[in-house]
């Protein structure tokens, strides 16, 4: 009888487990996105601070598309899984 009775507290209902979701932490840190000051004496230097701007954008722009990057073949992995799990 005792046999009996621990074989049948296995099949009790109960809910099922939550699913775990693992989220990734590993888009790339960034830093904060400046543009130098200036200090305009001559022509000369108009053409050089246009430069320091243009590259201060274009290091600025690389960290965005960096995490763009990330952001989106992490979006790509979560659809994948979302469609190998059927949900």
């Amino acid at each position: 009888m005792i046999i009996c009775l621990i074989q049948l507290s296995g099949c009790t209902n109960a809910p099922p487990s939550r699913e775990v979701r693992i989220i990734k932490i590993g888009c790339p840190t960034v830093t904060q996105c400046y543009l130098p000051a200036n200090n305009l004496k001559q022509n000369r230097s108009l053409i050089d601070d246009n430069q320091l701007i243009l590259t201060a954008w274009f290091e600025c722009a690389l960290q965005v598309d960096a995490i763009y990057q990330c952001q989106q073949e992490q979006h790509e992995k979560d659809k994948a899984v979302t469609r190998n799990t059927g949900k």
